[in-house]
C-alpha cells in the first residue's frame, strides 16, 4: 500500500525570468499533482503553486524571456 501522507517531490530545474532564479518542483500526493516554482535563493518567500501542469504551462507560455535549465 502506498504511503499517501508522504509526498513525492520530483526536482525539475530551474526557470530564468527578470534576472531572478526560480526552482521548478512537482510534488505529488497519491494522485494529486501541484506543481511549484519559488525564488531559488530565496526559498522562504512566497511561491507559487499550480494545482496542474496544464495551469503551470498555461502561466510559462505567457511569461517572456523564459529558459527552463534542465
Amino acid at each position: 500500500m502506498r504511503n499517501l501522507i508522504q509526498p513525492i517531490i520530483k526536482e525539475i530545474g530551474t526557470i530564468e525570468r527578470g534576472g531572478f532564479e526560480y526552482h521548478y518542483q512537482k510534488i505529488s500526493y497519491g494522485s494529486n499533482l501541484h506543481v511549484h516554482v519559488f525564488r531559488k535563493r530565496a526559498p522562504e518567500r512566497r511561491g507559487i503553486v499550480f494545482e496542474s501542469q496544464q495551469a503551470f504551462e498555461e502561466w510559462r507560455t505567457g511569461m517572456k524571456q523564459l529558459t527552463l535549465h534542465l
